[in-house]
């Protein structure tokens, strides 16, 4: 009896899978415009002018005071009048103690004499000049504030390409049957279908 080595084998078999480079999307790139619009301003007011006007001279002509002149030109003339007051009715007194006691009516002299010199006491009229009032520029009326130019610009941006997009193709080589080699062994005859 005799051994016989069986053999069978299948090569290993690869295989190309390809895929195409293909353009998935071409078109060109729109411009794009950007702008500022910012109005100009003026930005500008007045002033207000600011007139002073002192009417207290004109005021004082007519007898509307300050309380400082009224107090010192008063305080003056009250002191002068009651001195003067003092002094006619000390003289007063003394006249008609030395008087008031003598023959005649003195008394009812005394009053029609006193009558008399109020009766023909010369009165007059004292024509003063009316000062106008002092009117002062204290303030100038002004232009102020800083003009805004603005800003009224366009920005262009255009672009010097086409925007394309491009799916990449490929080739992949793989292994599609890995092959084998089988042995075995038999007795006095080849098996060539195991």
């Amino acid at each position: 009896m005799m051994l016989r080595l069986n053999i069978r084998h299948a090569l290993p078999q690869t295989d190309l899978r390809i895929r195409d480079s293909r353009v998935d999307d071409s078109h060109m790139v729109p411009a794009e415009i950007h702008t500022n619009n910012q109005q100009a301003k003026s930005n500008k007011g007045v002033t207000q002018a600011r007139i002073d006007i002192d009417s207290y001279p004109s005021r004082k002509s007519y007898g509307y005071k300050k309380m400082d002149d009224f107090t010192r030109e008063n305080g003056q003339k009250g002191i002068s009048d009651v001195q003067s007051a003092v002094s006619r009715h000390a003289q007063a007194t003394w006249d008609v103690i030395d008087n008031g006691a003598k023959r005649g009516n003195y008394m009812q002299q005394r009053a029609e004499n006193q009558l008399f010199s109020e009766a023909h006491t010369h009165r007059y009229l004292e024509a003063q000049f009316i000062p106008n009032p002092r009117v002062t520029l204290a303030e100038r009326s002004e232009v102020v504030g800083e003009s805004d130019e603005g800003d009224v610009t366009a920005e262009i941006d255009a672009k010097s390409y086409a925007s394309i997009q491009i799916t990449t193709g490929n080739a992949e080589t793989y292994l599609k049957d890995k092959g084998f080699i089988h042995r075995w062994v038999t007795e006095d005859k080849y098996d060539i279908y195991a």
